[in-house]
């Protein structure tokens, strides 16, 4: 009778084990795979802040052709027709003569500015730099979009294993259980020694559905950043052992020389310290345009008139004007001088704070570099941990099965072999993130930049 009520306790434990590996994969049944490189595009077609951005970049390279019109003479027509009751009576030589009641008249007027104290060209460099920095914006946009995606992608990965870990635990855990059972039927352990096997078990299903739980909503938050239209599934990715060696066996020199190498790419291509420049100049260009009103403004008009005699309809009479304007500010200044020290002190908060930001993103960029070093330096740790552990804990199962071993030791090293194996994914994963950091830092989204940055 024991030994039937312990065969069906077994049977209701692989069952569970079977309904529980069963309940993902029939999840992930309906899910396509997709690679790294389509989830990129996919994100950069559909997400609207980037959409948005692009828009934004249309808009500021109108404003830069804005600009250089203000810059171009300018042309407008104009007419007018004069309807008078009574009509108008001019004596010429003593008989009065009433000329018409309609007249008109038409113009071509012509203006193009000299000079206004540099303000106009001043407003065209701010558009220009504007526009620079709205493709900056589209970049940084791009860039960060691409960042997330990627940041998500392992993240589904990285639980997914751990979800495998945690399966491939819990079918260990009900072996090892069965072989307890067994020991304690003939004697070999005490209760107390089966039922911490039993209680290793029950605490590994807990752990498998907290697995299965923690997969499901990554994936689910991994489509709807995605906006995906139908469920999308990221596939395995592989780390050649040569990807983490390259930076696993650089010296403190090569260190020294791989970060300075990332830093000088990144005063090219980092799109924040390109940012800054730009914001920079900005604020030098408005305390410019302020200084420019206390320079003259000179304007050249000119205009062709045609005008009717009063007698003749539509017999119209030409006649030119060309005028040089020019306007001297003299009073009052103080107006003038308080908006230009006012753009002047927000112009040396802007550099002082461009100064502080350089700072920091080249701090950035020094600690990406070094955190990915250590990330494959944790690679090959974590990997060489996790088999020294797993040949211990295979020879002190061997050992338990010939009864030289207690089963909390046996438990104990079971309890490392997870943490090795959990470890191992995380530095798998943490390499992957740090090689990502590192190029958003730099600017890129290339992975063949580190291979330049490698060369000696």
């Amino acid at each position: 009778m024991g030994e039937t009520k312990n065969m069906t306790k077994h049977a209701v434990s692989i069952l569970i084990l079977v309904l529980l590996s069963v309940t993902l994969l029939s999840a992930e049944e309906p899910y396509r795979g997709i690679s790294l490189q389509q989830a990129r595009d996919l994100a950069l077609q559909q997400n609207p802040e980037y959409q948005s951005a692009g828009a934004a970049l249309n808009a500021a390279r109108w404003s830069k052709t804005n600009a250089i019109s203000s810059m171009l003479p300018s042309l407008s027509f104009s007419g007018t027709m004069l309807y008078m009751d009574p009509a108008t009576t001019v004596n010429t030589g003593g008989n009065p003569i009433e000329l018409n009641n309609d007249q008109r008249t038409m113009s071509l007027n012509l203006s193009q500015p000299l000079f206004v104290g540099g303000k106009l060209y001043q407003a065209y460099k701010i558009a220009e730099n504007s526009h620079e920095l709205s493709k900056l914006s589209l970049s940084a946009q791009a860039l960060s979009l691409i960042s997330e995606v990627e940041s998500k992608y392992y993240a589904v990965l990285q639980l997914q294993d751990a979800y495998e870990i945690a399966l491939s635990e819990q079918q260990q855990a009900l072996n090892n259980l069965e072989l307890a059972e067994l020991k304690q039927q003939n004697g070999l352990i005490a209760r107390a020694d089966y039922l911490r096997f039993q209680a290793n078990k029950n605490n590994k299903d807990l752990a498998l559905l907290q697995g299965e739980t923690a997969l499901k909503l990554a994936l689910k938050d991994f489509n709807n950043y995605l906006a995906a239209t139908e469920p999308l599934m990221p596939m395995k990715l592989n780390l050649n052992a040569g990807d983490v060696e390259m930076f696993t066996e650089l010296d403190a020199k090569a260190i020294d020389d791989f970060t300075q190498r990332a830093l000088n790419l990144a005063n090219q291509s980092n799109i924040s310290l390109r940012s800054v420049n730009k914001s920079l100049e900005l604020s030098e260009r408005a305390y410019k345009i302020a200084k420019g009103s206390f320079l003259p403004t000179l304007m050249l008009t000119g205009s062709r008139q045609y005008k009717e005699n009063g007698l003749d309809r539509y017999d119209f009479e030409a006649s030119n004007q060309i005028m040089l304007n020019l306007s001297i500010p003299l009073l009052p200044q103080v107006g003038n001088y308080a908006a230009a020290r006012k753009a002047y002190f927000d112009a040396e908060k802007q550099r002082y704070e461009a100064e502080s930001a350089i700072a920091g993103i080249k701090l950035g960029i020094e600690a990406a570099a070094i955190n990915l070093i250590s990330s494959a330096r944790q690679v090959e740790s974590a990997q060489l941990s996790l088999q020294i552990t797993q040949d211990m804990y295979d020879q002190l199962l061997e050992r338990f099965r010939l009864n030289m071993l207690s089963g909390m030791e046996l438990l104990d090293a079971e309890l490392m072999l997870s943490a090795s194996r959990l470890a191992n994914n995380n530095a798998f994963y943490n390499f992957f993130k740090a090689r990502l950091a590192l190029l958003t830092a730099i600017g890129t989204d290339d992975y063949s930049v580190l291979n330049t940055l490698l060369q000696r």
